[in-house]
């Protein structure tokens, strides 16, 4: 199999390059492995000309500003992590009229009261990744200034993607999408079409191609051409005449970071580690920095290689991450099993995030009655803790729905 996807592969780039005139002019579509390779064939060219489109037009080559993200200057919260908890803990934030249950994996903040029982202690990890122990009585923010990359990453800026990407009318990707990596030869995953035995993976940028037949994750072999920091690729997967190309939307691919910035985050991911935590604190913490700095899939993986019952917290920022990847169907999993246990371990501040987030990811699905319900349940538990900003926000998401 390996020697006919290969020769495939070099008639097909042999053919592109003799033929392109002819070939762009046909009206049938290819399929199967011809059209994953061509597609990647035709993508690394235009890739070229646009890269030197732009290089031409911006300036030749002149750096130029990208736009805030969480954990950009423009939306950063100074804050910490409580990764550790011990009898009766309760928090309020600035602006709050009362305290709510303090929960392991909850943001701790400057301006934000953090009340314990006699007993009571609580520790927080803080951007600097070093620990800080607060023992029982009221306290305020007890991590020293950092100004570093945050620690807390704010999925909950971002607006989800509007239409359902999983709705099976074409192989969907999993990951790595929309995201950067640390590691240059990545887990390949995707949702396969419905009754689909086997499968053509290719990465548009390379000429890389393989058939695979019952599986729908593959890691990216040792012996495929090595991915390059700062190039664009795309994962794509094709059954039959179907092709994960046809979801909408831009920015559906992935880069590797450099090795200056892969030093940075192995360093932090290190110091981490050393800290002694338990499993799951440590691996909240580690996917905090890795979405901070862009690395969403592999904090996705992270997170869901947890056993067990999950915090909310972590199910939550599982949510959150998979929003940022336009992946709303997963979100809508994750955060309603966040629900679920923020509901149990009366984890109020919890419940009014977890039902703000589904009311979010409902109206982009196109389904305003499901979206009015949980964001009216939000902005119910925002009024109750007296956090005007938040429900000021639920409250006009809510009224931009259509009317019922």
């Amino acid at each position: 199999m390996i020697l006919r996807v290969f020769r495939a592969a070099r008639s097909v780039i042999l053919a592109a390059h003799e033929n392109q005139t002819t070939e762009t002019q046909r009206a049938q579509r290819p399929s199967g492995i011809l059209r994953a390779l061509r597609a990647s064939v035709v993508m690394s060219g235009a890739v070229w000309v646009l890269a030197l489109s732009s290089w031409i037009l911006l300036g030749c080559g002149a750096p130029q500003p990208t736009p805030a993200r969480p954990g950009d200057a423009a939306v950063r919260i100074e804050s910490g992590l409580i990764v550790g908890v011990q009898g009766d803990a309760a928090v309020k934030r600035a602006g709050w009229r009362d305290y709510a249950p303090a929960l392991f994996g909850a943001p701790l903040r400057r301006g934000d009261l953090l009340r314990l029982g006699s007993a009571g202690r609580a520790t927080v990890a803080c951007a600097d990744l070093k620990l800080a122990t607060v023992e029982g009585g009221v306290s305020g923010y007890p991590c020293q200034t950092a100004p570093r990359t945050p620690l807390v990453y704010e999925g909950t800026l971002l607006n989800p993607t509007r239409g359902d990407s999983g709705s099976g009318d074409y192989p969907l990707v999993i990951s790595p999408r929309k995201t950067k990596l640390l590691n240059p030869r990545p887990v390949l995953r995707w949702q396969p079409m419905p009754g689909a035995r086997s499968a053509i993976v290719s990465l548009q940028g390379t000429n890389w191609v393989t058939e695979v037949s019952g599986v729908s994750e593959l890691p990216y072999p040792e012996n495929a051409p090595a991915l390059q920091p700062g190039v664009n690729y795309r994962l794509v997967v094709t059954t039959g005449d179907w092709s994960s190309n046809e979801e909408p939307g831009a920015g559906l691919g992935f880069s590797v970071i450099g090795a200056e910035e892969a030093k940075a985050v192995r360093e932090a991911e290190a110091k981490i580690r050393a800290l002694g935590l338990a499993e799951i604190a440590t691996a909240l913490l580690i996917s905090n920095v890795y979405a901070t700095n862009g690395l969403v899939a592999e904090a996705i993986e992270g997170l869901e290689r947890l056993p067990g019952l999950q915090e909310p917290a972590v199910s939550r920022l599982l949510g959150d991450l998979y929003v940022s990847t336009g992946l709303n169907r997963l979100a809508e999993e994750r955060y309603v099993t966040a629900l679920a246990r923020s509901e149990t371990l009366n984890d109020v501040e919890g419940q009014a995030q977890a039902h703000h987030a589904l009311g979010r990811v409902y109206d982009a699905l196109g389904n305003p009655a499901d979206a009015r319900r949980h964001l009216s349940d939000a902005l119910a538990l925002y009024d109750r803790l007296g956090d005007a900003k938040k429900a000021a926000e639920a409250k006009a998401q809510l009224d931009a729905l259509p009317k019922p």
